[in-house]
């Protein structure tokens, strides 16, 4: 008999995990929890959204999220449509919560600046999220294996403070499936540092994976939570599209009816769902 996908993260957590584990309802009654205690870590298995199962509220998991911390737990948001789509990276992301991982020193690695390609097909084998532009590419290489990569943005005018600053963020970082590289992050922003000179740098941790301790280690200061992001998803793709880029076939259909956006959509399997927003940070440099 197939597991459910609540089951089936918890039996991977079993299987992987030997301390203590409890399954009680700490944060809501409306999901399962599967509650790492050695660990101070909640996992909230969400399954696809369905006509009778709406999870589209907007502040929903980011305000659980700001309780979690409060009780110095960490929420994680184990997304189905995620689980199924990018599996391997889930698991690995579960993995490296609970500890289960090779670990490298970045003093061992070489930092190199990387073509487009290079980390477009790094970032897409490592990173839950899209490889977005980024205008500048940094690798860590150990023993010429490529094991962590970090993208920046080209510099922007930011007036903080009356005075205007060159400001670049920092857009993805991810290590290497299965390996943590220590220290990666920050050797990959030192050498970034090192070449461009920028006046700050900021970046956006997701709260559903993560509360930020990296940047704070790295001397970023929390500045805001920004709100949760909306999408349409098709339950039967796993498909996430964003408010303005639904296909067009698609609109055109609706355009063609008279049901509100959000029935029409739901007759072909696509629900609003709301991420959980980021933490934004910021290193100051100058």
């Amino acid at each position: 008999m197939e597991m459910n996908f609540c089951d089936e993260i918890k039996s991977f957590v079993n299987e992987n995990y030997e301390g203590n584990i409890s399954t009680n309802r700490i944060f809501t009654d409306m999901y399962e929890h599967i509650f790492i205690i050695d660990k101070n870590i909640v996992l909230l298995p969400v399954p696809l959204p369905t006509k009778d199962f709406d999870n589209s509220q907007k502040m929903f998991f980011q305000n659980l999220s700001i309780i979690a911390e409060k009780q110095n737990l960490q929420l994680i948001i184990v997304r189905e449509d995620k689980w199924i789509t990018k599996k391997n990276i889930m698991r690995w992301r579960i993995l490296s919560h609970l500890g289960k991982f090779v670990r490298i020193h970045g003093r061992l690695c070489d930092s190199r600046r990387i073509t487009k390609t290079q980390a477009t097909e790094f970032l897409l084998q490592n990173h839950l999220y899209d490889s977005p532009f980024a205008k500048y590419k940094y690798g860590l290489f150990y023993k010429n294996q490529l094991v962590a990569v970090a993208s920046f943005s080209g510099g922007r005018p930011i007036v903080r403070n009356e005075k205007t600053y060159r400001s670049y963020e920092l857009v993805r970082f991810a290590n290497y499936q299965n390996y943590v590289v220590y220290g990666g992050m920050g050797k990959l922003i030192s050498h970034f540092i090192a070449e461009q000179n920028p006046d700050d740098i900021m970046s956006y941790a997701d709260i559903d994976w993560s509360v930020g301790k990296s940047y704070v280690k790295l001397g970023f200061e929390f500045i805001e939570y920004t709100e949760p992001q909306k999408f349409y998803l098709n339950v039967k793709t796993c498909q996430r599209y964003y408010p303005k880029k639904l296909p067009q076939e698609l609109l055109d259909t609706f355009a063609q009816q008279l049901l509100p956006l959000n029935d029409f959509l739901s007759k072909h399997d696509i629900f609003t769902v709301y991420n959980s927003g980021n933490k934004k940070y910021l290193l100051k440099l100058k």
